[in-house]
């Protein structure tokens, strides 16, 4: 009796599911502290309008730079 060898089932190749592409978000600027705040509780941004109680004052603006309460015209505004 001869023996033959069992034929080998073809081979398979398994891979694995491309792993899904993470992109971090960039981490949030840190949140400005401003020394003067309108009204309703927000930071001020250059261009805006501001009281004339605060003329010659500064202050830092939403995006954390430095902005002063200078007469525009006849309008107190904020600006760099």
């Amino acid at each position: 009796m001869t023996r033959t060898a069992d034929p080998k089932p073809p081979a398979t190749r398994t891979t694995k599911p491309a792993a899904p592409a993470t992109t971090k978000a960039p981490a949030p600027p840190a949140k400005a502290e401003c020394e003067i705040v309108s009204n309703a509780g927000n930071c001020y941004n250059a261009g805006q309008f501001c009281r004339k109680a605060d003329l010659g004052r500064s202050t830092h603006a939403g995006n954390g730079r430095m902005i002063h309460c200078r007469l525009d015209g006849t309008q107190p505004r904020w600006q760099y």
